[in-house]
């Protein structure tokens, strides 16, 4: 069976194979099974271009996002030396702050050698980190690269630019300071002031401040500079931080200034502080309860020696004794002329010579007569108030005088010493205490005591309490309560720059007012007047100014006065050289009224103004001061008439005055009355200087309007001011723009 198998299919085979042969196309059937075709294998030709093509799409892909890798790679580590860099620069400079901590109330800490070195390594630092990161900044490929394709980060590399530069001027700022507060540190401690054998400042420490400062100053400027390509957004911190960097900004076009300030100031402070010559001031104090034109009554003196910067003991004196004497030069003196017509003592001397408001007018006159009499020359003149010392107070803290058991505050100053300059228990107190049987010599020992007391703890003060004593004398010198004049035309120059001269201000740029008064009464009452400036001011369409002034003093007697209880105020007006008097009314005539010897005052409108206003109709003035015009004044007195000035002769140069006495009996108010016109001064806006008068505090309600029609011609609706005077100030309306709506600017007018 399995060979006729075989042969069968042998058959089939030989029969299928020959048919295949015979027919090229044989019919298409499907076959059984599929039998995949062998490739024909490729050429070595061929091989090379398919590896080469391939090596070329893998390299096409590769090397970029490896170059990308890289690049970015680079860019992250560059991010990353540029915030560490600004991290560390940044931190070793709250390092320094850190190091100062809570020295702000006791800034000898800032001169503890310890801490100044802390400080210098951290500065150091500092200033080589902002360094790094700003060559990093100029030579970083990836940084060059990212501001020329990708221009929305310019504003942060410009930013951090200028960041960088500033941490650098900061940190150099901060290295110099460093190396000045070293040369001084050893000399800065310990009592600044007392005396010794090395003087405290130098020539030589002057150089080293004025170099300092002229080191920081272009620094200074670089920072302000800087700040213009910053924008505060971009940079990498928190808002508040952007805050109070802003802040900082802000201020520091006024710290520069001040710093070059205190460059031109070295000259002549070093000339005040006695450096390379010793200096000698003639120092008065003013009693304001007994006003004065430069601020009070001085009854005493001393004579205050600078050396060095260091300042000798020093005692005040009573002038009585030297002009209250049987030889006093002073005696039969006349006043001088510009004031003879008003002012009522004899005997005229040291103890007068302040009737000028202009400080150095009066300064110069005061060492003219102190040189007659006492003998000595002066550098110049130191005035100052209570309220000088009470600022000091403030600051050193109350002061014992243990002998008289007292404590002396800034509140009870001034009560403390009329109590015993004035009141008969006080000068017996003062007799006991001080083994003195005549009570002419006790009545101000318990002052001189007061005065070497408080000195001495001035000269023995640590550097951060003298530093916020300068801090008030510096406002003192504004405000007039305290006042300083030197023969030094150099040094008054630089006071006159700065406007701490006290001069009567004589400009023809600009309006002026300085009400100026002087108690007459010979008492204490002044401190019991309140003195009330209203003052109306019309502008007319050229520019020119008419004023209404309406000046009231309040009398009311809360205490003692240890004097006459009739208030009598010699008041002068000072306004510019052009201005021409319209009218005035409620000065003193001199010519009796009522009362007295006459016949009773009407219990109401005793004057057909009002202008004196009292309780109950109580209208009798009482007694005035004896006199040279008047030697009987201890007697009972009439009340006069009232009317206009009784003076218009000015006794300062370029201004013009009005002027009077004016009465006002205890508890009364007395209105006096004046308007003047100016005409216009110069082509610039309107403005109003109003002076203030030292030891007085004058309760000012001022108002500026455009006359009728001439709002629109001068552009400003005018100005309103209602408060207390405590420094002498400029009043400017503002001015609206020539295009904007007039109407809207404009208070309502005639016909509108």
């Amino acid at each position: 069976m399995p060979d006729s198998i075989s042969g069968s299919d042998s058959s089939a085979i030989a029969d299928t194979s020959h048919n295949e042969a015979n027919n090229p196309h044989p019919p298409e059937t499907e076959p059984a099974l599929a039998v995949p075709k062998k490739r024909r294998p490729r050429t070595k030709r061929q091989r090379i271009i398919i590896w080469s093509m391939l090596a070329i799409l893998l390299v096409s892909i590769i090397i970029p996002a490896t170059y990308t890798v890289n690049y970015g790679l680079n860019a992250y580590t560059t991010y990353n030396a540029l915030r560490n860099q600004a991290y560390s620069g940044m931190q070793h400079l709250l390092n320094v702050k850190t190091i100062f901590t809570g020295l702000k109330s006791h800034p000898t800490g800032y001169l503890d050698t310890t801490k100044l070195h802390s400080a210098q390594k951290e500065f150091t630092s500092a200033q080589q980190d902002f360094s790094q990161l700003q060559y990093t900044l100029d030579h970083a490929g990836v940084i060059q690269n990212v501001t020329q394709y990708l221009p929305q980060y310019r504003t942060q590399i410009t930013t951090a630019r200028a960041a960088s530069q500033i941490g650098m001027d900061v940190a150099t700022i901060g290295t110099k300071l460093v190396q000045t507060a070293l040369v001084l540190a050893p000399t800065f401690h310990g009592s600044l002031l007392t005396t010794s054998s090395q003087p405290l400042v130098t020539p030589a420490t002057l150089t080293l401040i004025g170099s300092t400062i002229d080191y920081l100053l272009p620094l200074l400027n670089d920072i302000q500079l800087q700040s213009r390509q910053l924008d505060i957004n971009a940079l990498p911190v928190s808002a508040s931080s952007r805050a109070e960097f802003v802040q900082l900004l802000q201020l520091l076009p006024q710290a520069t200034a001040n710093l070059a300030q205190v460059h031109n100031l070295l000259g002549g402070l070093g000339w005040m502080l006695g450096v390379g010559q010793p200096r000698t001031f003639l120092v008065q104090t003013m009693d304001r309860a007994e006003l004065r034109p430069t601020g009070g009554f001085t009854g005493q003196y001393g004579e205050l020696h600078i050396n060095g910067g260091r300042v000798a003991p020093f005692s005040l004196h009573d002038i009585s004794f030297v002009e209250y004497t049987n030889n006093s030069p002073t005696i039969g003196q006349p006043t001088p002329t510009q004031y003879r017509s008003w002012w009522p003592f004899a005997n005229w001397g040291l103890r007068d010579s302040n009737l000028s408001a202009d400080f150095p007018t009066s300064a110069q006159i005061a060492m003219n007569l102190y040189k007659l009499e006492v003998g000595h020359s002066v550098d110049g003149v130191i005035l100052f108030t209570p309220i000088l010392i009470e600022h000091i107070l403030n600051v050193i803290g109350p002061m014992q005088i243990p002998s008289y058991h007292e404590t002396i505050t800034a509140q009870n100053l001034e009560e403390r010493l009329h109590y015993y300059q004035l009141d008969n228990a006080g000068i017996r107190k003062e007799e006991l205490v001080q083994h003195v049987t005549d009570p002419a010599a006790a009545r101000k020992l318990f002052t001189a005591l007061v005065a070497q007391t408080l000195l001495d703890q001035v000269r023995h003060a640590p550097p951060d309490e003298l530093l916020a004593i300068a801090s008030e004398m510096l406002h003192d010198l504004k405000t007039k309560d305290l006042q300083v004049y030197v023969n030094n035309p150099q040094v008054e120059g630089l006071l006159t720059q700065y406007g701490d001269a006290a001069q009567i201000d004589r400009s023809t740029t600009h309006d002026g007012l300085f009400v100026v008064q002087t108690n007459e009464s010979a008492s204490k009452a002044s401190q019991y007047v309140r003195t009330i400036e209203h003052d109306t001011v019309t502008l007319d369409a050229h520019g020119g100014a008419t004023h209404t002034l309406q000046l009231r003093l309040v009398y009311s007697q809360l205490g003692t006065v240890y004097g006459y209880d009739t208030y009598s105020d010699y008041v002068r007006v000072y306004v510019p050289p052009t201005s021409k008097l319209l009218y005035s009314d409620g000065f003193d005539t001199g010519v009796p009224l009522c009362g007295g010897a006459y016949v009773a005052c009407p219990q109401y409108n005793v004057y057909p103004k009002d202008e004196l206003l009292c309780p109950a109709g109580q209208f009798q003035p009482g007694a005035a001061a004896p006199s040279i015009t008047d030697p009987n004044g201890g007697n009972w007195h009439p009340l006069d008439t009232v009317g206009p000035a009784t003076n218009t002769s000015s006794d300062m140069p370029g201004r013009a005055m009005f002027a009077g006495l004016v009465v006002v009996p205890k508890n009364c108010t007395m209105t006096v009355t004046l308007s003047w016109y100016v005409p216009p001064m110069g082509q610039h806006p309107y403005s109003l200087l109003i002076q203030r008068q030292a030891g007085t505090f004058p309760e000012a309600s001022i108002t500026i309007l455009p006359s009728p029609g001439a709002c629109s011609i001068l552009r400003t609706q005018g100005l309103y001011f209602d408060g207390i005077l405590t420094e002498d100030t400029t009043f400017t309306p503002k001015q609206f723009s020539p295009s904007s709506h007039v109407a809207k600017h404009c208070y309502p007018q005639p016909g509108t």
